[in-house]
């Protein structure tokens, strides 16, 4: 019987994998194995489709899919589409990353503006934009972020993106613009998640006080206000967001781009923060595409941590995937242990051999490798949150004090409507985080 690891997670803060196009594509029900193509006895591209509750492998319910990666609104076949609703969640990312990098389709003359007046100009006359990514994510998923503008494109690193012209103030009008068509024109479909983002505290202000009253489902963290800040930065902000009201009228908060697993920890002990002092439905979810990187691209293979009292060691470790045209037909164990990994041989993954042969993996394997580092993502963060959630007595013996500490601390600061005083004394434990 194939693993579900999703009712695993309902007490916990929930980890999004970032699906990727290429894979959800490949291992859609349309598809068929290239002919002829060496594969696990008795399983078939489907069961590599973490979505699928059929897998015969492993079911996971959650990811995230961004509208970043198409330039239509269009149902591309895939296996988020034709995805079985009642068993999933998605949460949609609206491109934010792709806007302010440049690179989101359909905005590939933004580079040829000159002046930051004429760029602001030119996105409120795009509504043909903001109309397809706000369809696109009505139609394919469950909750949405909110269409920000990214005040990390005006650091230096992006002078040559497009937004870099643009001025905090010139951002946040056109972020309002945004958030206003998606209030007039949703579907109703989709709940929407208001977006907090900045560089550093004084524009993380700012942005907090031109978006906090902006009704909507819940709120992603991004940017410094998100884990790149430190967990002082993202106490500061949810604890104000508390005091606003702000999780009893909603029922989500994202923090994006994170899958490390004392995060994963932390963001647990926020969430129950939130379940225990203001919502007992709240849920909290972070994510990366880290196992997609890891395996279709760079072709690594991700380890499972060692989880000790030693903080260093609750971290993910890769090693080189047995990738070889020497393995052609091999009929060798893949040697790491995983629901693919116990049936999968290095013949599996080698289908190209010879002399001259640079590159043996072709997209099947690249999929398989992927399939491997998601299980081990998804297994990995459970089991840090099983670890350090177990009682007292238990996890003593299992879990870095330290992240044990800042835990009950984060609990007891949920708790006191004066929590600037406790979370000030207490910054040497909070730092290390």
């Amino acid at each position: 019987m194939a693993i579900d690891l999703t009712p695993r997670w309902k007490d916990f803060a929930v980890y999004l994998p970032a699906q990727q196009y290429h894979y959800a594509s490949l291992t859609d029900s349309n598809r068929k194995m290239p002919q002829g193509r060496p594969f696990p006895d008795g399983y078939k591209l489907t069961d590599l489709d973490f979505l699928n509750p059929k897998s015969k492998l492993w079911h996971y319910g959650y990811a995230l899919y961004s509208a970043g990666q198409f330039d239509t609104v269009e149902n591309k076949a895939c296996a988020v589409t034709n995805r079985d609703k009642s068993k999933t969640l998605i949460l949609g990312d609206s491109g934010g990353y792709q806007i302010g990098k440049g690179t989101l389709k359909g905005t590939e003359h933004f580079k040829k503006i000159k002046t930051a007046d004429e760029l602001c100009q030119v996105w409120r006359d795009s509504g043909d934009i903001r109309k397809r990514i706000v369809s696109w994510l009505d139609t394919h998923c469950d909750y949405a972020m909110t269409i920000d503008m990214p005040l990390w494109a005006r650091e230096l690193r992006n002078k040559d993106t497009p937004f870099h012209k643009c001025s905090i103030e010139q951002l946040i009008e056109l972020t309002k613009l945004n958030l206003d068509y998606i209030k007039n024109n949703s579907n109703g479909r989709t709940k929407w998640l208001n977006v907090l983002q900045g560089t550093n505290p004084d524009d993380s202000l700012i942005w907090w006080k031109a978006f906090k009253d902006y009704e909507f489902d819940g709120w992603a963290l991004a940017g410094t206000v998100g884990w790149r800040g430190g967990l002082e930065n993202v106490l500061h902000y949810v604890l104000n967001i508390r005091d606003d009201g702000g999780f009893e009228r909603t029922n989500w908060m994202h923090v994006l781009g994170t899958s490390m697993p004392p995060w994963a920890v932390l963001l647990t002990a926020i969430q129950k923060g939130i379940r225990a002092n203001c919502n007992p439905e709240f849920r909290v979810s972070y994510d990366s595409a880290s196992p997609f990187q890891t395996g279709g691209k760079f072709q690594k293979i991700t380890r499972y941590p060692q989880y000790t009292r030693d903080i260093n060691t609750w971290g993910f470790k890769v090693v080189p995937a047995p990738i070889n045209p020497m393995y052609l037909g091999s009929s060798l164990h893949f040697p790491h242990a995983s629901p693919l990994g116990e049936v999968l041989e290095l013949g599996h993954l080698n289908v190209r051999g010879g002399e001259f042969e640079g590159v043996p993996v072709d997209t099947v394997g690249n999929a398989m490798l992927t399939n491997h580092n998601l299980y081990i993502y998804i297994r990995s963060l459970l089991e840090a949150n099983e670890l350090a959630f177990m009682s007292k007595s238990e996890a003593d013996k299992a879990v870095p004090q330290s992240l044990l500490d800042v835990c009950d601390l984060i609990g007891d600061l949920f708790a006191t409507k004066r929590w600037q005083p406790k979370l000030k004394r207490n910054l040497e434990l909070i730092n290390q985080f």
